[in-house]
């Protein structure tokens, strides 16, 4: 060490730093006999102003010395260690001690023992010996100097210096300002010595003092260990300053670890230090900063270790919850790092970089490595979101203040992430989808407490959660039945009182699950879909290379393809990631558990009498719907259609019957009552979930099956809930063809049960509007998806024989025009060809069993016109346009669709208004067309010879009845312009005038438009049919003008037949 004064004004500064921070150390008065332990913090003899007395120890042997001016100011010099020590053993064990010193050192037992255990605590000697030097002992000669030269004068002769509580503060000081020592692991190390030995000492060999010793060593220890932590450069050297986070990312047991009983003893010193708690809030940043750099193939669970321990200690964790950084404010995608919890929840198997690495490259490697990769990973993520369940559990339980905090989090991670669910979302923008997931896992587990199978504490959940100070903000979502204004009137009125814990948690998981594990499955959903088309796109590319060859060009295109190829490896990579997550039964069991739960509150919510599921729901539902359920945001229905629609198709095994009962009521409850749920979507994947879950599969009839075949509710109401949405679809174009295929689907496959005919045909009789309405856009269906199908096939004809016989001659801009109008006509007939098969059964179906219901006035014309027209295409003399290419890839059987249709003719062969219908279908009926389809029925034996007979004797019917109207129609000759219905130009027999714009109208025909358009052709003003005003003064015209022309036509036969045969000869003689 330099000398001079420089050197001295350093050590003096040190010094003083040193003796300011033991200030704090004021030893408490212990009681005089205490044979165990009675608290956590060691406690001392009352401090006594009388040096000399050596029964009182001063508060620091450091502070009386400091009085001294003779005595150096440096401390922990010219210290030994015993020549080249053997390797030093992490821990003494209490078995082996150093032998005490012998009686000739002119020490009592009592103080050999206190000397021989310090001295195994600290692993120090005050003089070199055997024992000593064999377990790598440090020799502390000056220390031992210094105390014989402070022995009182007339002290016993022969004692020799020795170890004692009394000069601890000297015995730490010279051990940490050696030179190699590291401070705080030597305090700790000595710290778990002094446990060892009491724990390991029988009880009998331990009085009360020397409990008190081993208790006083370890306070020490501590009060050093907080000196360590606050003032890195207590003890004078270089030593580093410890880091609190490192230490609590090593395992407690470890010898560079944080002993838990060491951590209590430093968290009921904070009061009275407040560097210490600066020097955890400093621990906590570091812990998130440098997790939030990490992913799941790193060593990310010392930390989560780490925030398990804050989270079971009260003062660290409202140390935690409360910095700044645990509520930071940032953007929507850099919350997950910014948060003190955030790297936390951001650790997934879906994170790019682990994705990467087990998934890299995934078509090259089998399906055993897939499988091996993903097991570990989901394993992995299991772990992990049952470890932050926990912590989570333990903040939540700490304080009110702390779990407010912590809902708080939550909270605003859900609020800064609606994005999430955006169409086409840049997800740069928003959390990361294993932030998001994690997040739903964790309140999930937080909701299962309550989440019994009697739903005994459902009711606590209270409605009024959005108008009562809440942490989710609802002000842009869009509400289940009500508009901004309504909305924003409705939650101005605030209601009195604080939100339950059940309440947040509840309203929490309902958007979490929306925002995560819902829009994660909508992005697995479109990557899905994305991969196949990327796959496309570099086959083209790749074909197209061989251009190149030779060119410039060559180089950039290789460079895209070789783009194009990583991120397709990425795409499949990532799906596979997530695949981890989304695939897991368990993870969808715990979904379908809450998505339960969340079904029966909402059923609960809309019964009359707040009993479901006690007592059986009364449909319809009271109308108008309450203002509480009303206001609520549309994604608390929205989540339970997505989340269980995605169950539904990849894995149904996490299905059970208890939930699939609630699941249908739901489904049909606001089926039936569809004013519930403004957004036609939102109902839609109702529908879709009855489809999947009726769909014969591994289960026979569907997971649904028995259900929907035994449970009285459904029986009662399913088939009028289909309808009814049926109906009230059509307003929605790009939505309705996939609902009516899946509620024809629905249909067919509940058909073999006699209830729901029986049920169908209440309908019919008891509320024909209704189904007449429903009949009319069903016909609707079957003669738009028809048409399209069918032209789109013979345009697909018409390409195959350009491409193939004209190919040769065509130039490639024009060969890459056709091939891509082919394979759009190909989508399209695949696409109108399904739906149009599905409507076409249904169709026939519902003729068999309820054949009146289909020739009432306003809709028999129609579904003649539609019969005649698909029969003419499958049966004229255009035909052979319909010949293309492997029918079946495009679901085109022309045999089966003619079949088809077929029997609904002989379904409906006996109505006689059926039979006039079609004879005046001016448009598509042929007698020839019958003729031609009655020889392909027999050529192909696709009928029976009864249905052959019922379908000649019907052809001849309406033959004999054309013939016979036609006539007719020569007879009444031109029909006066005001006497013509303007809509269909045939002559009015009910003339009407519709209110608004007073245009006249027969009045089946204003009803057949109704039926799928409630607004009038003229003006579209709204129009129903109670509306319109009976024309009489019009209708007797007509009957008179009728009645004129036929008499006349009458008159005109009578004279020709009174006149002589023999006057018509000279006639034509003359």
């Amino acid at each position: 060490m330099s000398s001079g004064p420089g050197a001295d004004a350093d050590a003096d500064a040190i010094r003083n730093k040193r003796l300011a921070r033991l200030q704090a150390f004021h030893p408490r008065p212990a009681p005089a006999e205490t044979p165990q332990e009675s608290s956590s913090t060691p406690q001392a003899s009352d401090v006594s102003s009388e040096a000399s007395k050596p029964q009182h120890r001063p508060e620091s042997r450091l502070l009386s010395s400091a009085a001294t001016p003779s005595r150096s100011p440096e401390i922990s010099t010219n210290l030994k260690r015993a020549a080249s020590p053997p390797p030093r053993e992490p821990r003494l064990s209490p078995t082996t001690p150093v032998k005490p010193q012998t009686p000739t050192d002119g020490l009592s037992p009592q103080e050999a023992w206190e000397d021989q255990k310090l001295g195994q605590i600290f692993k120090v000697a005050l003089r070199p010996n055997p024992r000593a030097i064999a377990s790598g002992y440090m020799i502390l000669e000056s220390l031992r100097k210094d105390l014989e030269d402070e022995m009182p004068q007339g002290e016993s002769p022969g004692k020799v210096a020795r170890l004692s509580v009394d000069m601890l503060d000297q015995l730490i000081l010279s051990i940490c300002g050696e030179k190699g020592i590291v401070p705080m692991d030597h305090l700790i190390g000595s710290w778990r010595r002094a446990m060892d030995i009491q724990r390991k000492t029988p009880a009998s060999r331990l009085d009360a003092q020397k409990i008190e010793i081993l208790k006083e060593a370890r306070r020490m220890c501590v009060n050093y260990v907080v000196c360590c932590i606050t003032v890195p450069d207590m003890f004078g050297g270089t030593q580093p300053p410890v880091r609190l986070d490192q230490r609590l990312l090593t395992d407690p047991e470890d010898d560079r670890g944080l002993p838990q009983e060491v951590l209590l003893e430093l968290l009921n010193k904070l009061n009275e230090e407040p560097d210490l708690v600066d020097k955890f809030k400093q621990a906590f940043r570091m812990l998130s900063a440098t997790l939030g750099t990490m992913h799941m193939s790193d060593n990310y669970k010392p930390y989560i270790n780490a925030l398990g321990r804050i989270a079971h200690l009260k003062p660290l964790a409202e140390i935690f919850v409360n910095l700044p950084e645990f509520l930071s404010d940032a953007e929507p995608q850099d919350l997950e790092k910014a948060m003190l919890l955030g790297p936390f929840f951001r650790i997934s198997p879906v994170q790019v970089d682990v994705s990467r690495q087990y998934f890299s490259n995934a078509k090259a490697k089998s399906g055993v490595v897939i499988r091996d990769a993903t097991n570990a990973l989901r394993m992995a993520s299991k772990a992990l979101q049952e470890e932050l369940a926990q912590i989570v559990t333990a903040l939540c339980r700490t304080s009110d203040q702390v779990r407010s905090r912590v809902l708080e989090f939550f909270a605003k991670a859900i609020n800064a992430n609606k994005k999430r669910v955006a169409i086409n979302v840049d997800h740069t923008t928003v959390a990361s989808d294993g932030f998001m997931i994690n997040m739903t896992a964790v309140l999930s587990r937080l909701c299962e407490p309550f989440m019994d199978a009697s739903f005994s504490k459902i009711d606590r959940i209270d409605v009024n959660y959005f108008r009562r100070n809440p942490k989710l903000d609802i002000g842009d979502e869009t509400k289940l039945n009500a508009d901004d204004q309504s909305s924003k009137e409705f939650y101005s009125q605030t209601v009195e009182g604080t939100n339950s814990f059940i309440t947040e948690i509840f309203f929490l998981t309902v958007a979490a699950y929306y925002y995560g594990l819902g829009a994660t499955e909508s992005e697995h959903e479109l990557i899905s879909k994305d991969i196949p088309e990327l796959e496309r796109h570099l086959e083209r590319i790749e074909e197209d290379r061989q251009k190149y060859i030779g060119t410039p060009a060559l180089t950039i295109l290789d460079r895209n393809i070789a783009k194009i190829k990583d991120r397709l490896d990425g795409a499949i990579a990532h799906r596979y990631a997530l695949e981890v997550v989304l695939f897991d039964t368990t993870v969808q069991a715990a979904a379908l558990l809450f998505m339960r739960y969340q079904m029966v509150w909402l059923l609960r919510l809309v019964d009359s009498t707040h009993q479901y599921p006690r007592k059986i729901l009364t449909l319809p539902l009271p109308d108008p719907p309450s203002k509480e359920f009303s206001h609520l945001p549309e994604y608390i229905v929205e989540s339970v259609g997505n989340i269980i629609s995605f169950v539904s198709i990849y894995t149904q095994e996490a299905l059970i019957s208890s939930q699939l009962a609630d699941l249908l009521v739901f489904a049909v409850t606001f089926l039936r009552s569809s004013k519930y749920i403004q957004k036609a979507t939102l109902k839609s994947k109702l529908v879709e979930i009855i489809y999947w879950g009726t769909l014969p599969g591994r289960s026979g009839n569907g997971y649904l099956g028995e259900l929907v075949h035994g449970n009285p509710f459904v029986l009662q109401h399913l088939m009028s809930a289909l309808m009814n949405f049926y109906i009230e679809i059509e307003k929605h174009y790009y939505e309705k063809f996939t609902v009516r295929f899946h509620i024809s689907k629905i249909i067919q496959l509940i058909w073999p049960n006699k209830d729901y005919r029986d049920k169908l045909e209440q309908e019919s009789d008891h509320n024909l509007d209704f189904f007449v309405r429903f009949v009319a856009l069903l016909l609707n269906d079957v003669t738009y998806v028809l048409d399209n199908a069918l032209t789109a096939l013979a345009t697909i004809r018409r390409l195959q024989d350009e491409l193939e016989i004209g190919g040769a001659a065509l130039t490639p801009d024009e060969k890459a025009e056709k091939e891509k109008a082919l394979a759009k006509a190909e989508r399209d007939a695949q696409s109108y060809m399904q739906l149009g098969n599905e409507t076409v059964i249904m169709v026939n179906l519902f003729t068999s069993a309820i054949g009146d219901s289909f020739v009432q006035p306003e809709i028999v014309s129609r579904l003649a016109g539609m019969l005649d027209y698909n029969l003419e295409a499958l049966a004229g003399p255009k035909c052979n346009n319909l010949r293309v290419r492997d029918p079946k890839k495009y679901r085109f059987d022309p045999r089966a669709l003619l079949a088809d249709i077929a029997s609904i003719y002989i379904n409906l062969c006996h109505k006689k208004p059926f039979i006039e219908a079609i004879a005046r279908d001016g448009r598509s009926y042929k007698p020839e067309i019958f003729v031609r389809a009655l020889g392909f029925l027999k050529g192909c034996h696709l009928k029976s010879d009864e249905d052959m007979a019922a379908l000649a004797k019907l052809a001849r019917e309406v033959k004999e009845i054309k013939e016979r109207e036609d006539e007719e129609e020569m007879e009444l000759g031109d029909v006066p312009e005001e006497f013509t219905d303007p809509l269909m130009a045939t002559l009015m027999e009910d003339p009407v005038i519709l209110p608004v714009s007073g245009t006249r109208v027969d009045r089946q025909t204003i009803k057949a438009h109704l039926l799928s358009d409630a607004t009038d052709p003229f003006n579209r003003s709204p129009l129903k049919i109670g509306d319109v005003i009976p024309d009489v003064e019009l209708k007797a015209k007509i009957d008179a003008w009728v009645e004129e022309r036929r008499a006349a036509v009458r008159a005109e036969k009578a004279a020709a037949a009174a006149e002589p045969v023999g006057d018509q000869m000279d006639v034509d003689e003359d």
